[in-house]
């Protein structure tokens, strides 16, 4: 089987499938991006919203092999955020976040993210990764509803 594993977004939960008797590969980075963005990042006391105990994370980010390094996106600090600029900006700021391990691992040499409300006020995310070979993918994140597009 080339490539990692595959995780696959399907009925908002997190799937393998199975393809010839075997685990179904991603060659690409959907799952790397999947794992970044809709893994809830631990966040300091200061950062939680009103009323919220739980500060999330993975209990893994304790043995990282790299100081502070964490998994996952903050982006679940805006899940009940009025839909505002500054929560768009937010939006961007948190997911260029979560996926600066691929630009210091050498993955990719830029990211560059836009946070919109699309027609149905849903945040949709447009997710430009450029490798270092120069070549660009493009992927749509619908936040409100966890789909992951590639474009």
């Amino acid at each position: 089987m080339p490539g990692d594993i595959g995780l696959f977004l399907q009925d908002n939960l997190f799937d393998l499938k199975i393809a010839n008797g075997d685990l179904t590969g991603d060659n690409g980075l959907e799952t790397a991006i999947l794992i970044s963005l809709f893994t809830d990042r631990r966040v300091s006391d200061e950062e939680l919203p009103q009323l919220e105990k739980d500060k999330r994370g993975w209990w893994g980010d304790m043995f990282s092999e790299v100081d502070q390094d964490q998994i996952g996106s903050r982006l679940w600090l805006i899940n009940r955020e009025k839909r505002t600029l500054e929560t768009l900006r937010r939006a961007e700021e948190y997911s260029k976040e979560s996926l600066k391990w691929l630009i210091d691992d050498g993955v990719a040499s830029s990211i560059t993210t836009v946070a919109i409300y699309d027609t149905n006020k849903f945040l949709q995310l447009a997710i430009d990764i450029t490798r270092p070979s120069g070549r660009t993918s493009r992927f749509q994140v619908l936040w409100d509803e966890q789909v992951l597009k590639r474009g």
